[in-house]
């Protein structure tokens, strides 16, 4: 460290040297910020670092190169340009270290330091496999798996030598674990392709291919973009980006004016008549048109006439919908809540049974999948089960070799992609008839496309829109909010004669009073009012992440202030206790995309946690399937959909009122069960229920299913 860039001369404006972590302040979930209580080595002199520096934890060394700063509530403090890890050098710290590596616990941490002494990294370096072999009672398969970390650990140091000139470094972990040991090679051979790890924008893998001298200007810059812009779009929904939206689009990442000719030669890209499509999502589309108009032109094939009469239990547009099934390989049905369409579904399971026809029932989650059990009393399983189909394998159930039922029922359609519809019809014989049943009203999927709404916007197949709202449904005041918000028509507050009083909104304008009412309703009001448990029968459903009363910021008061005593787990992570919800489909798990589960135990020498599922049963999760469980005391109301739960208390506050539209309120009222509670403030509600879906999606479906 140069003696002029000290801790004690107060006039030097920047610092080299080398820190040890003495805690964390504040660590970002998603950009790698961090604030952090370090010392400097050799004086111990203490003081605050903050930056890129979130892949540093306590008790970590690391060379710091930075420049001061005074906070005007925290003092003096190092704004850290570049943070790089360190092998730590006393025996404290490498115990911590290799305790760190998998299959070395504390007592083998221990043993090994003992063994080799000061060097023992450097041992370890020489011969991984070899130092960790030798420790008593280290089987094989263990001394892999070590080494295995080891190299791992090892590779991340590598890159954050190379990220951190471009203040990447807290992305090393997350790149290693996409790509392994061809990390190195895609960084400087074919840095774009860092897009698909999450939390790399096109922005930071931009600005590590121009360090890379990529020009400006290359028509290599211009279509890693519109790549990535259309990937973007089918994230948001599209299937396809007209040509001058995605020269736009392109322009507004790269800063230039891009050759919308250039654009549409971009590897995987395709140019459909001036829509741009992803040559995979172009196929699906393609796919599933052809498929729907093969079984709607095709005649029946269950021979079964329900009759004319529906009887006294069901009205005539149920009744048609129930002909339908039978009149047609592909009929739709759909309506909002309280019109009746379980009873529909389990008459068209009964009279499928009359019929002696082989039956099956699915849903595109597992919670979906579990009502509709219930409601039906015939097993139900999620699309995927019943496929048995597992990313990154071929489905059983596939063209060529379909599912054996003669009728399949798919319950929360909506929530159907074009993915997941391709996927769905692919394993389902061209003779089997199959009934979408949905509320064509609720949020459209996650993932490009939206065939429920396309397929009955086309007028291809038979579709049955219920509109009547029984007396019994009728007296909740949440069915009669959504059909009112559905409508366009704020909801009525106060309960009309006869009416159930189950849905409530508490008027909360300012944020942090509103943030302090949902942590009240959630533990205090519904348990004493509903005799609900907090944890597990309320569900807080946000529309964004960020802000005051956002999800975030919503998730930590809960936790704090419903789980403030439970043991803490997963490296501080999370507590025992806690709700959480799976981000991402893990098949190998049979744990799905918004999957809630309970965290039991934390049993560190297995390196796996325990959790409740929400149906009651348990699971044993390794550590390293946990990155995508996050807390959720509060989600977001996309991350709800095809759930139900006793109690909602959702956000509906101008803070979000870019997000908040009317389908998505209707979809988080429609979540409760039991009761409803939105807090917040009248205009963001009044302004919510005119606001549709901005625009709706790019697709092509309806038309090619118009011919």
């Amino acid at each position: 460290m140069s003696p002029t860039a000290t801790l004690f001369d107060a006039d030097a404006a920047s610092y080299t040297g080398t820190v040890e972590v003495l805690g964390v302040i504040f660590r970002a979930e998603d950009d790698g910020y961090a604030v952090l209580e370090v010392q400097e080595a050799g004086s111990g002199e203490g003081f605050a670092l903050v930056g890129p520096v979130a892949h540093l934890a306590a008790g970590d060394r690391a060379e710091v190169s930075g420049e001061w700063q005074t906070h005007s509530r925290y003092g003096r403090q190092l704004r850290a340009q570049g943070a790089l890890p360190l092998d730590p050098a006393d025996r404290e710290g490498q115990v911590a270290y290799l305790t760190s590596l998998r299959q070395i616990g504390p007592a083998r941490a221990e043993r090994l330091v003992d063994e080799h002494g000061e060097a023992v990294l450097q041992k370890i370096a020489a011969d991984p496999q070899g130092v960790f072999g030798s420790l008593r009672g280290v089987s094989v398969n263990q001394a892999a798996a070590a080494t295995e970390s080891w190299h791992a650990s090892r590779a991340v140091r590598d890159l954050h030598v190379q990220l951190a000139p471009h203040g990447l470094a807290h992305l090393a972990a997350p790149i290693h674990a996409r790509y392994g040991e061809h990390s190195m090679t895609i960084l400087h051979e074919d840095p774009y392709r860092l897009t698909e790890v999450e939390g790399v924008g096109f922005a930071r893998a931009d600005k590590i291919a121009l360090a890379a001298d990529v020009p400006p200007e290359s028509s290599r810059r211009a279509q890693a973009a519109a790549l990535y812009a259309l990937v973007e779009a089918e994230q948001q929904g599209n299937s396809y980006l007209p040509l001058d939206e995605l020269t736009r689009r392109t322009a507004k990442l790269i800063g230039l004016a891009p050759d919308p000719e250039v654009l549409v030669e971009a590897r995987g890209l395709l140019d459909d008549e001036g829509r741009v499509y992803r040559e995979l999502t172009r196929e699906s589309e393609i796919a599933v048109a052809a498929t729907l108009l093969r079984r709607t032109t095709a005649p029946p094939h269950l021979d079964h006439d329900p009759g004319e009469n529906p009887g006294a239990r069901l009205t005539d547009e149920q009744w048609a919908a129930v002909r339908g099934a039978f009149s047609s390989r592909i009929s739709v049905l759909t309506g909002g809540p309280g019109v009746g369409k379980t009873e529909c579904t389990k008459e068209i399971v009964a009279e499928a049974e009359a019929a002696n026809a082989t039956i099956a029932l699915c849903a595109p989650t597992g919670r979906a999948a579990r009502r509709m059990e219930e409601a039906t009393g015939h097993e139900a399983k999620t699309i995927h089960r019943m496929l048995e189909w597992m990313p990154g394998r071929e489905p059983s159930f596939r063209p060529g070799h379909p599912l054996p039922a003669d009728l399949v029922i798919v319950d929360e359609s909506s929530m159907l992609n074009l993915r997941l519809a391709e996927v769905l019809l692919g394993g389902l014989a061209e003779s089997t008839h199959v009934v979408f049943v949905g509320d064509a009203d609720q949020l459209p999927p996650i993932g490009a496309g939206k065939p429920f709404e396309d397929l009955i916007a086309s007028g291809a197949a038979p579709a049955v829109r219920l509109t009547q709202i029984f007396r019994q449904a009728a007296r909740s005041m949440i069915t009669t909010a959504a059909h009112e918000i559905n409508q366009g028509r704020p909801p009525h507050l106060e309960p009309t004669e006869g009416q159930d009083h189950d849905f409530f909104f508490i008027d909360r304008p300012n944020p942090e009073r509103a943030l302090e009412t949902v942590v009240e309703v959630v533990a205090e009001r519904a348990p004493r009012s509903f005799g609900v448990d907090p944890i597990r029968d309320v569900q807080v459903l946000a529309p964004m992440y960020r802000g005051t009363v956002g999800i975030d910021a919503l998730n930590e008061r809960l936790q704090a202030r419903l789980n403030p005593d439970g043991r803490k787990a997963l490296n501080d992570r999370f507590r025992i206790g806690d709700r959480l919800i799976q981000t991402r489909n893990s098949h190998e798990l049979g744990l799905m995309n918004g999957s809630i589960v309970f965290l039991r135990r934390d049993e560190p020498e297995e390196e796996a946690i325990v959790v409740d599922t929400d149906d009651g049963g348990s699971l044993v999760i390794p550590y390293g399937e946990t990155a995508t469980l996050r807390l959720a005391y509060a989600i977001s109301v996309h991350k709800a959909q095809g759930c139900e739960v006793p109690v909602v208390v959702g956000v509906c506050h101008r803070s979000h009122s870019r997000m908040l539209t009317r389908p998505l309120l209707y979809t988080a009222i429609t979540r409760a069960r039991n009761s409803c509670v939105l807090v917040g403030d009248r205009a963001a509600l009044g302004a919510a229920v005119q606001r549709g879906d901005g625009g709706g999606r790019h697709s092509g479906l309806a038309e090619r299913l118009r011919g």
